[in-house]
Protein backbone atom coordinates (compact mmCIF):
# COMPACT_ATOMS: atom_id res chain seq x y z
CA UNK A 1 0.00 0.00 0.00
CA UNK A 2 2.61 2.31 0.75
CA UNK A 3 4.48 1.63 -2.55
CA UNK A 4 1.14 2.82 -4.18
CA UNK A 5 0.72 5.88 -2.28
CA UNK A 6 4.81 7.32 -3.14
CA UNK A 7 4.11 5.82 -6.60
CA UNK A 8 0.49 8.22 -6.61
CA UNK A 9 2.48 11.03 -5.04
CA UNK A 10 5.15 10.93 -7.42
CA UNK A 11 2.61 10.93 -10.64
CA UNK A 12 0.76 13.71 -8.66
CA UNK A 13 4.25 15.90 -8.70
CA UNK A 14 4.69 15.16 -12.17
CA UNK A 15 1.51 16.18 -13.36
CA UNK A 16 1.20 19.44 -11.50
CA UNK A 17 4.83 20.53 -12.27
CA UNK A 18 3.79 20.35 -16.06
CA UNK A 19 4.30 23.91 -17.69
CA UNK A 20 1.16 25.89 -19.50
CA UNK A 21 0.74 26.03 -22.78
CA UNK A 22 2.45 28.57 -24.47
CA UNK A 23 -0.26 31.30 -25.64
CA UNK A 24 -0.79 33.68 -28.13
CA UNK A 25 1.13 37.26 -27.77
CA UNK A 26 -0.73 39.12 -29.56
CA UNK A 27 -0.24 40.54 -33.07
CA UNK A 28 3.33 42.68 -32.98
CA UNK A 29 3.94 46.52 -32.60
CA UNK A 30 4.83 48.62 -35.86
CA UNK A 31 7.19 51.01 -35.49
CA UNK A 32 5.84 52.82 -39.08
CA UNK A 33 2.12 53.46 -37.43
CA UNK A 34 3.64 54.27 -34.21
CA UNK A 35 5.00 57.38 -34.80
CA UNK A 36 1.74 58.44 -36.78
CA UNK A 37 0.77 62.08 -35.07
CA UNK A 38 2.44 65.02 -33.18
CA UNK A 39 5.22 64.96 -31.70
CA UNK A 40 6.86 67.87 -29.16
CA UNK A 41 10.42 68.20 -27.99
CA UNK A 42 10.80 68.24 -24.12
CA UNK A 43 13.95 67.47 -23.65
CA UNK A 44 17.75 67.37 -25.39
CA UNK A 45 20.55 65.67 -23.32
CA UNK A 46 24.23 65.57 -24.00
CA UNK A 47 26.69 62.93 -23.00
CA UNK A 48 30.06 63.63 -22.70
CA UNK A 49 32.12 60.14 -23.45
CA UNK A 50 35.05 62.05 -23.68
CA UNK A 51 35.94 60.84 -20.43
CA UNK A 52 36.27 57.95 -19.01
CA UNK A 53 33.13 58.35 -16.70
CA UNK A 54 30.51 59.21 -18.78
CA UNK A 55 28.50 62.38 -18.17
CA UNK A 56 25.04 63.54 -19.31
CA UNK A 57 23.98 66.83 -19.42
CA UNK A 58 20.54 68.40 -20.04
CA UNK A 59 20.53 71.54 -22.63
CA UNK A 60 17.08 71.69 -23.21
CA UNK A 61 17.05 75.68 -22.16
CA UNK A 62 19.31 76.09 -25.57
CA UNK A 63 17.24 74.68 -28.03
CA UNK A 64 14.09 75.34 -26.64
CA UNK A 65 14.25 78.94 -25.60
CA UNK A 66 11.76 80.71 -27.35
CA UNK A 67 12.00 77.67 -30.12
CA UNK A 68 9.04 75.07 -29.67
CA UNK A 69 9.61 72.54 -32.12
CA UNK A 70 6.88 70.45 -32.87
CA UNK A 71 6.69 67.40 -35.51
CA UNK A 72 4.24 65.93 -37.15
CA UNK A 73 4.08 62.57 -38.54
CA UNK A 74 2.24 60.78 -41.14
CA UNK A 75 2.31 57.18 -41.24
CA UNK A 76 -0.39 56.73 -44.57
CA UNK A 77 2.03 59.34 -46.92
CA UNK A 78 5.16 58.59 -44.95
CA UNK A 79 5.44 61.92 -44.82
CA UNK A 80 6.88 64.53 -41.56
CA UNK A 81 6.21 68.25 -41.34
CA UNK A 82 8.55 70.13 -38.31
CA UNK A 83 7.23 73.35 -37.01
CA UNK A 84 10.01 76.03 -35.12
CA UNK A 85 11.57 79.33 -35.30
CA UNK A 86 14.69 77.50 -35.91
CA UNK A 87 16.50 74.24 -36.61
CA UNK A 88 20.30 75.31 -35.42
CA UNK A 89 21.63 72.51 -33.35
CA UNK A 90 18.63 70.10 -34.03
CA UNK A 91 19.35 66.57 -36.49
CA UNK A 92 16.68 68.22 -38.85
CA UNK A 93 17.89 69.63 -42.57
CA UNK A 94 14.95 70.70 -43.68
CA UNK A 95 10.82 71.01 -41.87
CA UNK A 96 9.41 68.92 -44.39
CA UNK A 97 9.59 65.79 -46.66
CA UNK A 98 9.41 62.11 -46.76
CA UNK A 99 10.66 59.37 -44.08
CA UNK A 100 12.14 56.05 -44.59
CA UNK A 101 13.64 53.72 -42.14
CA UNK A 102 16.88 51.24 -42.98
CA UNK A 103 15.26 48.24 -41.99
CA UNK A 104 11.08 48.56 -42.01
CA UNK A 105 10.76 45.77 -39.55
CA UNK A 106 13.53 46.29 -37.66
CA UNK A 107 15.05 49.73 -37.42
CA UNK A 108 17.41 51.43 -36.21
CA UNK A 109 17.88 54.33 -38.62
CA UNK A 110 15.00 56.94 -39.77
CA UNK A 111 16.33 58.77 -42.91
CA UNK A 112 14.14 62.32 -43.22
CA UNK A 113 14.19 63.21 -47.06
CA UNK A 114 13.73 66.71 -47.56
CA UNK A 115 11.62 67.88 -50.61
CA UNK A 116 14.35 69.17 -52.10
CA UNK A 117 18.10 67.03 -51.98
CA UNK A 118 18.97 67.01 -47.96
CA UNK A 119 19.00 63.88 -46.08
CA UNK A 120 18.90 63.66 -42.57
CA UNK A 121 20.26 59.83 -41.13
CA UNK A 122 18.62 59.96 -37.46
CA UNK A 123 18.93 56.94 -35.11
CA UNK A 124 16.29 55.74 -33.43
CA UNK A 125 16.57 55.65 -29.14
CA UNK A 126 13.75 53.41 -28.79
CA UNK A 127 11.07 51.64 -30.69
CA UNK A 128 8.17 53.45 -30.99
CA UNK A 129 4.56 51.57 -30.46
CA UNK A 130 1.13 53.51 -30.70
CA UNK A 131 1.14 53.16 -26.90
CA UNK A 132 4.06 54.89 -26.20
CA UNK A 133 4.37 58.52 -25.06
CA UNK A 134 8.11 59.25 -25.62
CA UNK A 135 9.92 58.90 -28.58
CA UNK A 136 13.86 59.46 -28.41
CA UNK A 137 16.42 60.52 -31.45
CA UNK A 138 19.84 60.17 -30.44
CA UNK A 139 23.13 61.68 -32.77
CA UNK A 140 26.43 60.50 -32.16
CA UNK A 141 29.23 62.86 -33.18
CA UNK A 142 33.08 62.18 -33.54
CA UNK A 143 36.48 62.56 -34.47
CA UNK A 144 38.99 60.80 -35.97
CA UNK A 145 36.38 57.80 -36.24
CA UNK A 146 35.79 57.81 -32.05
CA UNK A 147 32.86 58.77 -30.53
CA UNK A 148 32.86 61.90 -28.27
CA UNK A 149 29.14 63.00 -27.96
CA UNK A 150 25.63 61.57 -28.01
CA UNK A 151 22.89 63.77 -28.09
CA UNK A 152 19.19 62.69 -27.06
CA UNK A 153 16.47 64.54 -28.56
CA UNK A 154 13.33 63.43 -26.16
CA UNK A 155 9.63 63.89 -27.85
CA UNK A 156 6.64 63.75 -26.00
CA UNK A 157 3.61 62.60 -27.95
CA UNK A 158 0.82 65.48 -28.20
Amino acid sequence: MKKYFVLGMIISLAIACRPDPYKEIGESYSVITGLQGDWTLAKVEIEDRSFPQWETMEVSDYFLNGNAVEINFDAGSTSYAISANSLDGLPFASLNGVYAFDDPEFPSNMYLISTGTDTTKVELGSMVREIDQLMLFQEMKSSCDQVYARYIYTFNRK
